[in-house]
């Protein structure tokens, strides 16, 4: 038995680990420890995904491993939560936490709103020292890639927060920076929403290295109250205009547009050897610099 501070409410989480990609059930979450989530004495968890090892595996629909908790009913029963845009006034995941080792892609996602298809409406993700809100304004839509924070060391404390209320309003808010965003409600209305935080290393299944994060404190909330934001111009970030008949879509090209179509680019590279694209991913970066 387990007898270590919680700072982390485990009653309405379950946890995908690598070793055979097993579901530690809620219940049973509650007195579980082990290499892949390990209980600190002051009360964090840290999560560790590898990639090569005995037993390593991904889930069903992805290559990578995952040390990952699943947000499940908050009445402490091993069903899984899912719930809609309009379920609530204000959906809300809060976490702190350090990202402590990352494998050799240098890519891990920290956090997620996750539906029913393979393409999750957000994506809180870690590629090197950068981390960037990856989001889906329409359900299964393009995927839009905006960096939210740079210059981040591994150790560091990350504080995040992901609030959508039921009317599509979606605010991300990291280390103090906020970024407000769009979701179009009418093509999110069938599908079911949970949230998913831990260490989703981007390195493939039978590929280097590990990736470690330590949480600190972790909160999934849905309910009346919005969360006080800092004071700081909020950036919208919105998918490029459609073409007209008076304006070609050449000279349509707003920043949002141009970053949507280098986060497209950068998808591309995902699958090839990371030596061959290391100037084509600085490009990149080069370039959204300058938006």
């Amino acid at each position: 038995m387990i007898d270590l501070p919680q700072k982390i409410d485990l009653s309405h989480w379950n946890l995908t680990i690598p070793v055979g990609a097993r579901i530690i059930q809620t219940k049973k979450l509650q007195t579980y420890a082990s290499e892949w989530f390990v209980r600190n004495a002051d009360g964090s968890i840290t999560f560790f995904a590898p990639s090569s090892g005995d037993g390593m595996k991904s889930t069903s629909n992805s290559a990578y491993p995952r040390s990952e908790l699943r947000e499940t009913l908050p009445n402490g029963d091993d069903d899984e939560a899912n719930w809609s845009l309009g379920s609530a006034p204000v959906h809300r995941l809060s976490a702190t936490l350090t990202v402590d080792a990352l494998a050799k892609s240098k890519k891990a996602i920290i956090g997620q709103f996750h539906g029913k298809s393979t393409k999750p409406p957000f994506k809180l993700q870690i590629t090197g020292g950068t981390v960037y809100v990856q989001y889906r304004p329409k359900h299964n839509g393009q995927e839009i890639k905006d960096p939210i924070l740079k210059g981040y060391h591994l150790g560091d404390m990350l504080d995040y927060s992901a609030e959508v209320t039921s009317g599509g309003a979606f605010t991300v808010v990291v280390n103090g920076i906020t970024r407000q965003y769009q979701f179009d409600v009418a093509s999110y209305k069938g599908d079911k929403w949970y949230a998913k935080a831990g260490m989703y290393s981007q390195e493939k299944i039978g590929g280097e290295g590990a990736g470690r994060a330590t949480f600190y404190a972790l909160t999934m909330t849905h309910g009346n109250q919005k969360a006080q934001t800092v004071d700081l111009e909020p950036v919208r970030v919105q998918p490029a205009a459609l073409p007209t008949a008076e304006q070609p879509a050449e000279s349509q090209d707003t920043a949002a547009g141009i970053r949507e179509r280098l986060s497209a680019m950068e998808d591309l590279l995902d699958d090839l050897p990371e030596g061959s694209v290391g100037k084509l991913r600085a490009e990149i970066d080069s370039i959204r610099e300058l938006l």
